[in-house]
């Protein structure tokens, strides 16, 4: 992942969300947040229009990258794992600029196919 990948999580309102939220942006990337209650087809779709570098959801919720695309599943105990041990590790990456994406967000799609929004950490 690099500055500005997309990555879409995809997790009901908790605690994880905030924190994977806040991951990806530490990271650098730009997260695409996508309710696991939204119908199948329109996941898909936004997950297929963003091209995301990877997707975080917890099993169960039927959301999947495509082809290529990691899913991490934060309920795997694997993950938990090895994000426990990586949970001290410092993060180095910061905003370069206040053009970098922050997030992509999705309109409803009432006109049509929804259409993914890029906002600026500026904004």
């Amino acid at each position: 992942m690099g500055v500005e990948s997309r990555v879409v999580v995809a997790l009901p309102r908790s605690v994880d969300a905030v924190v994977a939220l806040l991951g990806v942006l530490k990271a650098g990337g730009a997260y695409v947040p996508v309710d696991p209650s939204y119908p199948a087809e329109r996941i898909a779709f936004m997950v297929g229009d963003c091209a995301p570098a990877a997707v975080i959801t917890l099993s169960g919720t039927g959301v999947v990258g495509g082809e290529g695309v990691p899913v991490v599943l934060l309920d795997d105990p694997a993950v938990s794992a090895q994000l426990a041990q990586l949970s001290s590790t410092p993060l180095e990456l910061a905003v370069r600029c206040p053009e970098q994406a922050a997030y992509v967000v999705y309109t409803s799609g009432s006109t049509g196919r929804p259409k993914g929004v890029v906002v600026e950490h500026r904004s």
